[in-house]
């Protein structure tokens, strides 16, 4: 009879005990995941469950961080979502933690290979480059690292621009990025060696300064002119009527630097003088006071009457008076 009495009382006692866990909040952490880059909550890396709906849903939105950088893990664990939890007015007592002590956390990523990079940067450096009458090599300096952005491959722009667009030969620069969505993830530099062969001028012997520029002195052939300091000649026929402006050793290359176009009449120079005006034309002799070209107006002076007179170019030997 005791016995039965003793039982009926334990029984009465679970049943008059309210329920502990009643109120409880339940954070079920996953082992790992992959998401797309964005800012960390519990809903992310956990399944919470609860009685109270408002205070799980309040849980749910609590922001833990932000994703890692591509092809890295950040690791979460329990005592840090409990710091959070407490950042948040949330009483931990009410929050028990289950399955895992901490959940791997990546980010959705693509690889961009240092050699999809360099070609990206060949293929833009080739098209702009001048191809007409010269022959180029392209040589790859370095090959650029790999890059990881947080992207599906069908999202990424790859944009490639030259540092220096007056360069075309010697060592280039450009930089390749990659974008997607008006975000940029990564700007690099990619070098390239380029070699340049064209036909050119060259001197056959010496040339000596104010020497004119001719069949006899000058021949074509390919030559390598990546190192050349100014615009070599293509053709000798825009050597004529150019004369030496520097001395020039054999097999020199050459360049506008070091030639010049010699004046039509120089200073001291005996020249005709043509006076037009109406009705009459006089030609008498002058004497240059300047150096100049054609078209140019020059001082001139008349050496029958002594006066001073300015007057156009017409070729070496006549100047037009002008009034």
């Amino acid at each position: 009879m005791k016995a039965r009495i003793s039982l009926i009382f334990v029984l009465s006692m679970f049943i008059l005990i309210p329920d502990i866990s009643a109120g409880k909040i339940e954070v079920n952490l996953m082992d790992n995941v992959i998401l797309e880059e964005k800012t960390i909550t519990f809903r992310d890396i956990s399944t919470v469950t609860g009685d109270d709906v408002k205070l799980v849903n309040r849980i749910n939105d609590i922001e833990i961080g932000r994703t890692p950088w591509p092809n890295n893990v950040r690791r979460i664990n329990k005592d840090f979502m409990k710091m959070r939890l407490n950042a948040s007015k949330v009483n931990v007592s009410d929050v028990n933690f289950t399955n895992a002590n901490s959940v791997a956390v990546s980010v959705e990523s693509t690889k961009i290979t240092g050699l999809e990079i360099s070609q990206k940067a060949k293929e833009y450096l080739l098209n702009v480059l001048p191809v007409t009458d010269r022959e180029t090599t392209v040589e790859l300096v370095r090959l650029p690292g790999d890059q990881w952005i947080p992207r599906s491959r069908d999202e990424i722009n790859l944009d490639v621009s030259l540092v220096d667009t007056s360069k075309d030969r010697g060592n280039i620069e450009l930089i390749v990025s990659a974008s997607s969505n008006g975000m940029r993830y990564f700007k690099i530099p990619v070098y390239f060696k380029v070699r340049v062969f064209e036909y050119v001028a060259i001197a056959k012997r010496k040339i000596a300064r104010n020497r004119q520029l001719t069949k006899e002195n000058v021949f074509m052939a390919r030559r390598e002119t990546t190192k050349i300091r100014g615009l070599a000649f293509s053709s000798r026929d825009n050597l004529t009527g150019k004369t030496a402006a520097v001395s020039i050793l054999p097999y020199t290359i050459l360049t506008e630097d070091m030639v010049e176009t010699p004046p039509t009449i120089k200073q001291g120079s005996v020249v005709k003088l043509f006076i037009k005006s109406s009705g009459f034309r006089i030609v008498t002799k002058g004497l240059a006071q300047q150096t100049g070209y054609t078209g140019e107006v020059i001082k001139v002076k008349n050496l029958d009457s002594k006066k001073m007179l300015y007057g156009e170019i017409i070729d070496s030997d006549r100047v037009q008076i002008i009034f």
